[in-house]
């Protein structure tokens, strides 16, 4: 990311977090389950790392469910270990289709806005899809609040100011 006090030359993105297991052909619908000292001992300490030593800016969750929740629907791995526990700061992105996986593939949501809603709700700032355009129509429905959007938003465009994008280019 760069050692400049004020600017990030790039937003590393450690992935896919956590316990990127199973067929790969199945990784969409995947539920891997582990212990907790499995969890702790064996997939959490590299992210762990990465974060606490490495600094990294974000984090990029995984497509497959851990202990029966989708992991970019996961408030115990996002919020409670990673910000909680951990003191990240930066913003969750999930892979591309992973928030669809939530309601197509891994069948926890009835809807693919509720998977939105799932999804920014534990933590996950940014999708690599579409799916969040679903997230209008959930606020209207109350299933999601402006400042629960305007939290993951806020998460973004820190990043955005660290990467200098809204400075005169001399700086």
């Amino acid at each position: 990311q760069g050692d400049d006090p004020r600017y990030l030359k790039v937003v590393s993105t450690p992935k896919h977090y956590a316990v990127p297991s199973g067929p790969e052909p199945a990784r969409h619908a995947f539920d891997a389950r582990v212990s907790e000292t499995d969890l702790v001992s064996t997939y959490l300490p590299a992210f762990r790392a990465a974060v606490i030593e490495g600094k990294a800016d974000s984090i990029m969750c995984v497509y497959n469910a851990v202990n029966g929740t989708p992991g970019c629907a996961s408030a115990d791995l996002l919020q409670k270990r990673l910000r909680d526990e951990w003191g990240f700061q930066g913003y969750v992105v999930s892979d591309c289709g992973a928030v669809n996986d939530i309601h197509r593939n891994h069948k926890f949501t009835p809807t693919l806005g509720e998977a939105a809603v799932a999804a920014v709700k534990a933590g996950t700032d940014l999708t690599c899809g579409t799916e969040y355009r679903t997230l209008v129509d959930e606020v209207k429905a109350g299933r999601i609040s402006v400042a629960e959007i305007d939290r993951a938003l806020a998460r973004l465009f820190v990043a955005r100011v660290r990467l200098g994008m809204f400075d005169p280019k001399e700086q």
